[in-house]
């Protein structure tokens, strides 16, 4: 599997648990995943992030920055690759239908992104057009996380 899916795995899985809305299960996996992570972040940069996401004052451009510096680790660290795919439940029996559909997922965040934007400059006549858009991508983007989060909790 691709390394930087593997990233947005983990990043699909932190996002609700770092938010602290998830379930008990997704919580426990959250948080020994969160501690794996957390470990390979050793530069001073790195650390205020951890810092940042910790206590809850991360943005999205800061997550955004832990999922680079994730792919980053996973580049230059086989084992780390492991112990993410095991604590995220990745096996063969279901690493094509969840690499499907991580793809699907960031296919949808690409859309997402210049809508966005152009819904700021878009005219009152439009606007409402650059809405209902956002939503129903948000909204298919909300089930992809939901069935990745199922992917990856199946016992």
């Amino acid at each position: 599997m691709d390394i930087s899916l593997i990233a947005t795995a983990a990043m699909t899985f932190l996002n609700p648990y770092l938010a602290k809305a998830t379930g008990k299960i997704a919580e426990k996996m959250g948080e020994d995943l969160w501690a794996e992570v957390k470990k390979v972040f050793t530069k001073d940069k790195e650390k205020e992030l951890v810092q940042k996401v910790e206590e809850k004052t991360a943005t999205q451009t800061d997550l955004a920055e832990v999922e680079k510096n994730l792919i980053a680790r996973l580049e230059e660290d086989n084992k780390l690759e492991q112990i993410l795919k095991s604590h995220l439940n990745i096996t063969p029996a279901n690493e094509f239908i969840l690499e499907n559909t991580l793809l699907v997922a960031a296919k949808i965040r690409e859309e997402l992104k210049p809508l966005y934007v152009e819904q700021v400059d878009a005219g009152i006549a439009v606007e409402g057009d650059y809405k209902n858009k956002i939503a129903l991508l948000e909204r298919k983007l909300k089930q992809m996380d939901e069935k990745i989060l199922g992917i990856l909790t199946k016992p």
